[in-house]
């Protein structure tokens, strides 16, 4: 067995030889964190990393590095963590929450080990540790003084009585050394080194429990989050305001909220048309231009990239008809009347990759400006809006 001098010496040269390499290894990180009064501290998050992986290390000043961004939030009574692993179109986000700060930090440091390095503990693991005291003489002690635990130290000499037979001498202390004997005491040789205490079973950090049990309880990494705005374009088919069906399309910008439900707010501006309709002794042409409102949930996700959800919405604009010469109209007129309605719809959408995603809505609507179209000389009815109609869109945006 190999006396403690040796072992720390070999330790030592075995670091020398290897720790370069590893060193080069490891991942540079610069990290931004943010957290609440009583969570840990941007080093305890460091420590969390490293404490998974040997391939992480904070950046200095001037290295390349991947840029960790941490923000903790409390809200009623649990805390929510978010984290941005990377800049621009690269950066992947990732969202937790817990009951304590502590399980949020412990799951936000495992999404970072992982990133960093695929085959990183799950959980922390403890620091090696060092020479415990007791396997160390002090040579300095005074005989019988409480060691570090405030103990009298075991190996203290007993008081040898002078009138009275000569007392065994304590262990570690030679029969000369015992006290009354007229010689300070002395120390004998440390006794030979014990082996190595038995490896221990890694476990997390006090205070700090391991994310792989806190997983059973609430700290999950979330999907990731979407670009909040979106640009974009949508065509449309609605029935039942005219004749027949209007045709059209216009620009829309949709605003998605994280609350939970995919929340959306969606602004649209719409023209649509009929072309020429045949309405016996004559022709007519229906214009409409709106603009358009909805509010979306997503409360159902089929698939990773496709969720489905209702939408309530509202527009405002006009409903133009200009009557045609036909047959038996010669002199024709042309009428606008406000127009407005409220609908309730269904919507599925699709993200193709980070940047497109498409969608489909439709439903009934119901509106509130009914008007009757007709022809004067001679008196026909073309045509009169029904309680209820329907539509059809179908769009597709840049999110941003």
């Amino acid at each position: 067995m190999l006396h403690p001098r040796w072992l720390a010496a070999v330790v030592v040269l075995a670091g020398a030889l290897t720790g370069g390499d590893a060193w080069a290894e490891a991942q540079r990180l610069r990290i931004a964190y943010e957290a609440h009064d009583g969570c840990p501290d941007a080093e305890a998050f460091l420590r969390e990393v490293t404490a998974r992986t040997d391939r992480a290390r904070a950046a200095a000043a001037d290295e390349a590095a991947l840029d960790v961004r941490v923000r903790i939030t409390s809200s009623e009574g649990r805390s929510r963590g978010r984290i941005t692993l990377g800049k621009g179109a690269d950066a992947r986000v990732r969202e937790v929450d817990g009951a304590t700060c502590g399980e949020v930090v412990a799951a936000l440091a495992l999404i970072t080990a992982l990133r960093v390095d695929p085959t990183a503990s799950l959980d922390p693991q403890p620091p090696a540790a060092g020479p415990r005291s007791s396997e160390v003489p002090d040579a300095g002690g005074a005989p019988g003084a409480p060691g570090a635990g405030g103990a009298p130290d075991a190996a203290a000499p007993a008081a040898a009585d002078p009138g009275g037979p000569a007392q065994p001498a304590a262990a570690g202390v030679s029969a000369e050394g015992a006290p009354g004997a007229g010689s300070p005491p002395q120390l004998a040789p440390p006794p030979p080194a014990s082996p190595p205490p038995a490896a221990r079973p890694a476990t997390a950090p006090i205070g700090l429990p391991s994310p792989v049990a806190g997983a059973s309880r609430s700290p999950q990494p979330r999907r990731p989050v979407e670009r909040p705005w979106t640009l974009g374009l949508q065509g449309s088919a609605v029935s039942g305001v005219a004749p027949e069906a209007l045709l059209g399309g216009g620009p829309f910008v949709e605003l998605r909220a994280d609350l939970g439900l995919g929340a959306a707010l969606r602004v649209a501006a719409e023209v649509a048309s009929t072309g020429a309709v045949d309405a016996g002794p004559g022709g007519a042409r229906f214009l409409r231009g709106i603009g358009r409102v909805d509010a979306c949930a997503d409360l159902v996700r089929p698939a990773r990239r496709l969720s489905l959800g209702p939408c309530v919405g509202a527009e405002g604009g006009f409903l133009h008809g200009s009557g045609l010469v036909g047959k038996a109209i010669s002199d024709v007129e042309e009428g606008t009347v406000p127009w407005a309605s409220l609908g309730l719809l269904a919507r599925v959408t699709a993200s193709l990759g980070a940047l497109l995603r498409v969608d489909a809505q439709g439903g009934p609507e119901f509106p509130l400006v009914r008007r009757s179209f007709v022809f004067e000389n001679p008196a026909q009815l073309i045509h009169e809006v029904p309680a209820v109609t329907w539509t059809l869109r179908v769009g597709a945006g840049l999110s941003l």
